[in-house]
């Protein structure tokens, strides 16, 4: 009761506070370079995000080039014929601004947050590093250790995220998404600045990107800016797109394999969903909120509190420009408890198929979702990545814009339907990591941190 309580009372001001925002006067255009540019006015404070998204991942990586994309969210900030090594970073700074850029399965992003004067520098600086970054063999190696030494950070000393990635590589048996974005070290450590070179002149293209401005500036200004810089550079031919022809096929049977060990037992349990631009991708989100959304989540309630079977669950939704995955796994200790967290899982995302959710669960999960995008959009450099990533991602960049609504629309007859669809145990993939004296770690590579999940997408980037 407490919960449905927090709710009702949640829900009005959530509203309230979607009001202004979830009207959005955006504007589109093209260069005849075919650059997209997308503007949004606003104007509560003297700043501006200019983001330029390219419509490339770790998915349209060549065959054993895997971290190639990842290896330029790096080498971007490394020098161009007229901007230094690191400077690009320095001067966004000395502005009072700040940078930020991430690689993902689909697209790649570049983001300078700055005080609104400064629109023009910062777009010179975007154009100039599409087409003049400088390519040399000390700058590949220097970035490529770092990129080995982040997935390090993030993947090897991680069970958990170990555990996802030999997961991914199972449950995607053709498609390019079975590789993640922090690349294969082997690849990396086989990357020549000349295969570096091919890709950037491939996907590096106005007519392959995006250009986002929001903030406090307007758009005659972003319109002059744009042209100015970016309408210069040349276009590229349609770049390649390897999962064309590498489609994943439907799933017909389990797929469930018992991987190494660990200090930490894990069972990861996965479903394919649709791509992001699908509607039943919201009933599915109110779904894992469901099973998955924190303490009083149904796996945490089975497997920790009912059971004791294990010490953690948790789950994320993998929302692709292609069909992606649904993903729940539990923690455990006593390697007895292995089969008993399986079985859990599987009755309880079962069990949303054969019963409807009561009201209380519902609406708490609604309002989360409602809550957590409200609130993930309150900057300019947030608004910036539900635009670029609803561009690339779904392709529209107003997509996001009717999200609160369609979150508070889901009812218990649309969970109950997607359950149905594709939780099914033919469209289920295992993998079941045992405790035990886990595998002596590469050199350099740090003791197994705690489980945790792993760091969500940002918004617009593959997330709603």
């Amino acid at each position: 009761m407490k919960s449905l309580l927090a709710a009702l009372v949640l829900a009005p001001a959530i509203a309230s506070a979607a009001g202004g925002i979830l009207r959005p006067d955006i504007v589109e255009w093209q260069l005849p370079n075919g650059l997209d540019v997308v503007y949004l006015g606003v104007h509560k404070a003297p700043i501006v995000s200019v983001q330029v998204w390219y419509h490339v991942g770790s998915k349209d990586e060549p065959k054993g080039q895997h971290g190639a994309a990842h290896m330029f969210e790096h080498m971007m900030f490394k020098g161009t014929r007229f901007v230094r090594p690191d400077q690009h970073a320095r001067m966004v700074n000395s502005l009072g601004g700040k940078v930020d850029a991430f690689t993902r399965e689909d697209v790649t992003a570049f983001v300078d947050t700055v005080p609104r004067a400064s629109l023009d520098f910062v777009v010179r600086l975007e154009a100039d590093r599409m087409r003049n970054l400088l390519i040399r063999k000390d700058m590949v190696d220097a970035q490529r250790d770092l990129v080995k030494e982040e997935r390090r950070a993030r993947v090897d000393s991680s069970p958990v995220a170990r555990a996802l990635e030999r997961f991914r590589r199972i449950a995607y048996s053709a498609h390019p998404y079975s590789y993640l974005s922090s690349g294969a070290v082997e690849d990396l450590d086989r990357l020549r600045p000349s295969d570096l070179q091919r890709f950037y002149d491939t996907y590096y293209r106005p007519n392959n990107a995006v250009l986002v401005v929001v903030g406090d500036v307007a758009e005659a200004d972003v319109r002059a800016a744009a042209q100015r810089w970016f309408g210069p550079l040349e276009k590229g031919p349609p770049p390649p797109r390897p999962s064309a022809t590498a489609q994943e096929p439907e799933q017909k049977q389990l797929r469930k394999e018992t991987v190494g060990s660990s200090q930490l037992g894990l069972v990861v349990c996965g479903y394919h969903i649709p791509a992001a631009r699908s509607d039943d991708i919201f009933a599915l989100q109110v779904l894992a909120n469901i099973v998955s959304g924190g303490d009083s989540s149904r796996l945490i309630q089975r497997i920790v509190r009912k059971d004791q079977a294990g010490v953690y669950a948790s789950g994320q939704t993998l929302l692709l420009e292609e069909p992606g995955l649904f993903v729940v796994y539990g923690v455990y200790v006593k390697a007895q408890m292995g089969a008993r967290i399986e079985d859990a899982i599987e009755e309880e995302l079962g069990r949303l198929g054969r019963e409807p959710v009561g009201d209380s669960e519902l609406i708490k999960a609604r309002n989360q979702l409602s809550a957590g995008f409200i609130f993930g959009i309150e900057s300019v450099d947030a608004l910036g990545a539900q635009v670029g990533g609803s561009r690339l991602i779904t392709g529209d960049a107003r997509s996001w814009v009717g999200d609160y609504d369609k979150y508070q629309a889901v009812t218990a007859a649309d969970v109950m339907r997607v359950a149905k669809k594709y939780l099914v145990p033919e469209n289920l993939t295992v993998v079941v990591v045992p405790p035990g004296v886990p595998p002596a770690a590469p050199p350099g590579v740090p003791p197994a941190a705690p489980p945790a999940a792993p760091p969500a997408a940002p918004p617009g980037g593959g997330q709603k």
